[in-house]
């Protein structure tokens, strides 16, 4: 039994299966698997933009509401398999699970699988956890990076049983910034940079200068580097690379002691993160591209 994601403009599909992914080959970290749900719950993210920042007179961190507006409207533009547009079968409460509407517009459609696309304050490999409101059994489990704190945008994938009661079937873990930012993280040292950015951000809006962040969502999951747009008016001033830790090929370069990624990136560590250097080298970036193109 399977149904899966399609693109409306592109005749590939995503198919999502109930069984589980395959286990992580030997030495090969589990997050890093590109299962089929954590891919469909990585496209929909992008198609929803929630993988870029733009500056404050673009978008600012609204609420929960607007992030999972807008992963609904992302999914209007989803075909399932079944012929059915994915926001037809897609809920983002809990609500439909537990008083049987999920399980009975299933029934209605003739729709072998439904998806709850849930904001979890924390996620354990068999259920998801909202703080005051019950846990979420998941039959066969959750998959993502589950040791990372919360909260967690999850993606589960819902049948109904013979007895006509859903049954949430197995599910994939994405943990993002906070509930007002829907940005993919990969640990918690993430969020915290993430938050240094996004107020630099804001500073730079306050002097006219347009800040973007953006981070790649692909297939295996997130990109190791965020990318930073800058730009006054309809004036590009300049375009930096942030390397995650994880990558190799780190050495120390200039007089602000950077740590310079093989590719020219900046490549941003705790350690540098906590001593300052990484904000120091943001602000003589943006001073040297502002300069540079006559600001």
């Amino acid at each position: 039994m399977q149904d899966g994601f399609a693109r409306i403009s592109a005749p590939e599909f995503l198919s999502i299966s109930l069984d589980n992914a395959l286990p992580p080959l030997p030495g090969e970290k589990p997050e890093r698997i590109a299962s089929d749900l954590g891919r469909g719950l990585w496209s929909l993210m992008a198609r929803a933009g929630r993988n870029v920042l733009p500056g404050p007179a673009h978008r600012s961190e609204l609420g929960l509401t607007d992030e999972l507006d807008a992963l609904v409207e992302a999914a209007g533009q989803v075909v399932l398999t079944s012929g059915h547009r994915l926001s037809e079968l897609l809920w983002t409460r809990s609500g439909p699970y537990w008083n049987g509407a999920l399980a009975r517009t299933l029934i209605l459609q003739q729709a072998r699988q439904g998806f709850l696309l849930l904001l979890a304050q924390a996620v354990t490999p068999r259920a998801v956890l909202f703080g005051h409101a019950s846990p979420l059994v998941v039959e066969l489990g959750i998959e993502g990076d589950l040791d990372l704190p919360g909260p967690h945008l999850v993606l589960l994938v819902c049948t109904v049983d013979p007895t006509g009661k859903a049954v949430a079937r197995r599910g994939y873990a994405q943990a993002i910034k906070s509930a007002r930012c829907f940005m993919p993280v990969g640990s918690a040292f993430e969020r915290d940079a993430l938050e240094a950015l996004i107020a630099l951000r804001d500073k730079l809006d306050r002097h006219g200068v347009d800040c973007m962040i953006m981070r790649d969502l692909g297939e295996d999951g997130l990109a190791r580097q965020w990318k930073v747009g800058l730009r006054r008016e309809e004036t590009i001033i300049g375009q930096l690379r942030i390397v995650l830790p994880g990558d190799a090929g780190i050495a120390e370069d200039g007089e602000m002691g950077a740590a310079m990624a093989e590719d020219g990136a900046y490549a941003l560590t705790p350690a540098n993160f906590e001593d300052g250097r990484f904000v120091a080298w943001l602000e003589r970036e943006i001073g040297k591209n502002g300069a540079a193109n006559g600001e």
